[in-house]
């Protein structure tokens, strides 16, 4: 299993572009797409408001934070050589407390506990991109951590990462700078963008490998 993050460029609160970092690499792996079937998840609602648990930004492992969005990545293990890794799923969170890779089944139980009881505000949807589909369509020109202070002028929410804004090579080709929000973040009104949208229930049907439950929003 690929299981290295140690060496991973990783910049707090960008958390579209440090996973898309670590997915570049993966691709980067001599015939990994034969082995594992890999995909980028965007977690969010349409209020932007969804509380995930065991984040590195919380006070404490009681306390949940609530997130516009977040975004991690998985390996289904459906396509492992290695027999044992069949019929899994392994989640990688780059800000979680939880081990990474983390088995699907203990990072939902872990990250959204009593996710049914949560206010409807809080719960969460999930975006499943395939992992080539976001190399080459995704862009951000981080102008969605720029905020306008009246004394000091534009700054950003937080220190944006060293390198240079990511556009995959559709979105330059199509003239695309920037489809974070509209088409990845997104979950309410009008679904659209790339990927399937999943409620609760469904993605964990999904993370499970069963046929039946699943259900695009």
């Amino acid at each position: 299993m690929f299981s290295s993050v140690e060496d991973d460029v990783y910049t707090s609160q960008y958390c579209e572009e440090n996973i898309y970092l670590l997915a570049q690499r993966m691709l980067a792996q001599l015939n990994i797409e034969s082995k594992w079937d890999i995909n980028v998840i965007f977690i969010s609602n349409s209020r932007k408001t969804v509380a995930l648990w065991n984040q590195r930004a919380s006070s404490s492992i009681d306390n949940a934070v609530i997130w516009d969005y977040h975004v991690i990545l998985t390996l289904r293990g459906a396509f492992a050589a290695d027999q044992d890794d069949q019929g899994g799923i392994w989640i990688y969170d780059l800000d979680t407390r939880l081990p990474v890779p983390c088995h699907w089944d203990e990072y939902m139980a872990q990250t959204f506990p009593g996710h049914s009881d949560l206010p409807e505000q809080f719960q969460s949807f999930f975006r499943v991109v395939p992992c080539k589909v976001y190399l080459d369509n995704f862009a951000s020109d981080r102008s969605h951590m720029v905020i306008f202070d009246p004394l000091n002028g534009p700054h950003y929410l937080a220190p944006p990462p060293p390198y240079p804004c990511i556009r995959g090579p559709i979105a330059v080709a199509q003239g695309v700078s920037h489809n974070l929000m509209s088409d990845f973040v997104q979950m309410g009104g009008d679904v659209s963008g790339f990927g399937t949208v999943f409620d609760f229930a469904s993605f964990r049907a999904w993370c499970s490998g069963s046929r039946q439950g699943i259900r695009g929003v």
